[in-house]
């Protein structure tokens, strides 16, 4: 029999599984606590830290601890035991103790613990002084759990029982603790990260003080490093998968109101006095502002300007750099297509219509009769019209329809030049296009300033006034050039700029809508977005009833350079008569397209002109140009360049492959996610979809990222490491308490809990670190078969 030999061994270090109930370990003293499987260690300063271990031996250099059993090693920094070596741990500080409380739905309200939230009848939170209570229906009073109210006698009644049913009190306002991103218009969830994303905004990766990764999607928990070529995170010999961020929340300003009433810094933050005389936003609340004008420091500290700290005792921390104040427009959830929008702490939600709908609850659920949601962590209960969560249960709610939006574009009108979003463009003296930095903008008349949205330009005194309200105006910038080699037209040679569609004009050249795959109207003038239909008799773009006004297209750029894109081909449809390409007497291409061969033997259809169908069954380049399946490129020079991006997938009800409820793929591709979340069409069935998530590969190939190319698989397996496990209580059972998530397999590990190997049927490695796939036995750090 072949033997397969394990390439690379990783020694990872396992978590273990989550138990049902999930209790913090109180340290000594009883007033700091530790998450659910740490040790309370004894830090340098005399707190209390938390060593992510359960058992774990505390080292002695009041820093690090080691698993039990292991011995530590400061001289090494390791963890020994024997022959067996691993690196230490780090500590994190231990978290005071709070009175937990019962959190209302919508989180903005609280009742003590061992009471119920109850509506009152002014539609705010009220709370039962009993656990699990009865809300009467007079929305003031309530009755014990099992009890009946009987709102005609004001009792409570069970069976032969009666007692006298109690009033609700109005239940308390929730001071919602956050991180503060840089800038002060973005915050994160607490005990997490802010860090930026690709499109400059901030994100929140799910660990505190967690390291950014240089993607500016994924990041790693403190003492990490990124290995952003094999997407882990790393430490010494540990590796672990590293995390995506999510987007973080934009932050209501409008609570902090600074001296004056002209200036407003955000939730959470204190307004501190800058040398300038304006109003600066310090990230704290209840901040001290430092008599520099510049810094300032947490609440409790005093600043310590000739240090350049911030002290509290034998507490030393770096003082924080204050933000200038600013008016703040709040900011509104985008809906995925970006036409329609929902408020701010609403989530959008697809109605039965198709349109989108808007859900009164932050990240909420979406339930499937179309109509409904429910509270994040609630299940919906369709049958009973309810929202369960365990024993809980709670009414679901009905969504609204959601807003249509004016979609802001940061291409500005010629469609060569470019501005950052959330700017607008402006024309300079020059006639070349400038950017001033507030979206919506006023451009001033003299072509150099401009003014923020409701504001009118003072060109006489130099400023900005909204009645008696005056700002200084701001310098415009000068607009970057769009780097148009993205969306080549068919035929290869006109371009349009990146995210616009190239669409034919009645000169027969080709003009450049600004959307991404865009719905060229038939006057050969107009385009609309995305799935909306041209009505050309109205001079307008609808998608059922929603209406928006259509665009005027651009002209396409020559190309000058002398490479393009290979182009995906997709899959060749059913004869239908029209006026087409005809690959044989049962399949098509559309016109300007051309037939070629894939890999699955079906036709497809490339999107050029007289193309040349390259070797791999999969791609293609433009007439005069040669494949070079090594390098994933069409080149007609030396200087090639990367193929292109799959496309998103289809809404329900355009193709036969189906992604999930709403999303489709067409007959012989495969679902494959795309690194924004959404669903992607590979050209090929039963592919292998890439980490990059951008490309793919044939069924039984692996996909090589740092070479950009498709592998032939081998009998070369690396062993497992048991991951995190999830608590979802009814997948894989462990032991009465514990559960790993489904096709995973239950091994003990090093701790003597539960860890779950995201394997089924795997077979658990003595080490009680590893694991390998089923049929495969360890043997000496390598899964052999």
């Amino acid at each position: 029999m072949k033997t397969a030999v394990l390439a690379g061994v990783l020694l990872v270090l396992v978590h273990a599984a989550y138990s049902q109930e999930v209790k913090n370990v109180i340290c000594p003293g009883s007033a700091s606590q530790c998450p659910d499987g740490n040790t309370c260690c004894k830090l340098a300063s005399g707190e209390w830290g938390c060593c992510p271990i359960p058992n774990a031996v505390c080292c002695s250099d009041h820093t690090h601890c080691c698993p039990n059993g292991y011995t530590c090693d400061t001289s090494q920094g390791t963890c020994t035991k024997g022959d067996m070596t691993l690196p230490w741990e780090t500590k994190n500080v231990a978290q005071p103790i709070k009175v937990e409380a019962v959190i209302c739905p919508g989180g903005t309200s609280q009742c003590p613990t061992g009471t119920t939230c109850c509506k009152l009848a002014s539609g705010a939170w009220g709370c039962c002084p009993f656990p699990r209570a009865v809300c009467c229906s007079d929305h003031t009073h309530c009755c014990q759990r099992g009890y009946i109210c009987n709102v005609a006698q004001g009792t409570c009644t069970k069976g032969a029982l009666t007692l006298p049913w109690e009033t609700k009190n109005v239940a308390r306002p929730i001071e919602v603790e956050a991180v503060i991103c840089p800038g002060g218009t973005s915050q994160c969830p607490t005990g997490t990260t802010c860090c930026k994303l690709a499109s400059g905004a901030w994100g929140c990766c799910p660990f505190p003080r967690a390291v950014c990764c240089s993607d500016h999607t994924h990041c790693c928990q403190r003492g990490y490093i990124c290995n952003v070529a094999q997407g882990t995170c790393t430490k010494g010999a540990l590796t672990l998968p590293w995390e995506t961020k999510n987007v973080a929340r934009p932050i209501e300003v409008e609570a902090v109101i600074c001296p004056g009433g002209t200036s407003q810094c955000p939730t959470g933050t204190t307004c501190c006095k800058l040398a300038s005389g304006a109003w600066g936003c310090c990230p704290f609340p209840k901040a001290v502002c430092c008599s520099d004008h510049t810094h300032c420091c947490q609440n409790g500290y005093i600043c310590n300007v000739a240090q350049g700290t911030c002290t509290k005792g034998a507490l030393t921390l770096p003082w924080e750099t204050k933000n200038v104040a600013r008016p703040i427009e709040v900011e509104a959830v985008i809906c995925p297509g970006g036409t329609s929008q929902c408020p701010t702490g609403t989530t959008c939600c697809k109605l039965a219509s198709g349109a989108w709908g808007c859900c009164p609850f932050p990240r909420a659920v979406c339930c499937s009769d179309h109509t409904h949601c429910c509270q994040n962590g609630y299940i919906c209960n369709v049958a009973q019209g309810t929202c369960t969560k365990g024993a809980l249960t709670l009414p679901w709610e009905t969504k609204n329809v959601a807003r249509p939006i004016e979609v802001e574009a940061v291409i500005c009108p010629g469609g060569t030049s470019q501005c950052p979003t959330g700017t607008t463009c402006c024309k300079l003296a020059s006639g070349a296009w400038g950017c001033c930095p507030f979206p919506k903008a006023v451009c001033c008349s003299d072509h150099t300033h401009c003014c923020q949205r409701g504001y009118i330009c003072n060109v006489a005194q130099g400023t900005c006034t909204k009645g008696a309200l005056t700002l200084p105006w701001a310098s415009k910038s000068v607009a970057r050039p769009i780097e148009v080699e993205a969306v080549i037209c068919p035929g290869g040679t006109s371009q349009c700029p990146t995210g616009t569609t190239c669409c034919k004009l009645a000169s027969g050249a080709w003009g450049c809508c600004p959307f991404p795959k865009a719905v060229c109207c038939s006057d050969h003038t107009h385009c609309c977005q995305n799935g909306y239909i041209c009505n050309v008799a109205q001079g307008t773009c609808t998608k059922g009833a929603l209406t928006l006004p259509w665009e005027t297209k651009n002209v396409a750029q020559p190309i000058k350079a002398e490479i393009v894109p290979w182009s995906s081909k997709t899959l060749a449809f059913t004869t239908t008569g029209v006026d087409s390409v005809v690959c044989d007497s049962s399949y098509q291409c559309p016109d300007g397209n051309t037939c070629c061969k894939l890999a699955s033997g079906q036709w497809g259809c490339c999107p050029q002109v007289k193309a040349v169908c390259c070797s791999d069954g999969i791609h293609c380049c433009p007439n005069g140009y040669t494949c070079d399946v090594s390098a994933g490129t069409c080149s007609k020079s030396s200087a090639p360049i990367p193929w292109v991006l799959k496309n998103l997938a289809l809404p329900d009800g355009f193709g036969d492959v189906q992604c999930d409820s709403t999303h489709q793929c067409p007959t012989g591709n495969t679902c494959c996610k795309l690194a924004s979340g959404q669903w992607g069409c590979c050209p090929l069935p039963k592919a292998t979809c890439c980490s990059d998530q951008q490309h793919c590969c044939p069924q039984d190939t692996t996909c090589d990222i740092s070479e950009g190319k498709c592998n032939k698989k081998d009998e070369v397996l690396t062993w497992t490491t048991e991951s995190l496990a999830l608590l979802t209580l009814g997948n894989i059972k462990c032991d009465d308490t514990h559960y790993c998530p489904e096709g995973n397999t239950c091994c003990k590990i090093l701790t003597g809990t539960w860890g779950c190997c995201p394997l089924p049927k795997a077979s658990c490695c003595a080490d009680m670190l590893h694991c390998c796939p089923n049929g495969y036995n360890c043997v000496s750090g390598q899964c052999q078969k």
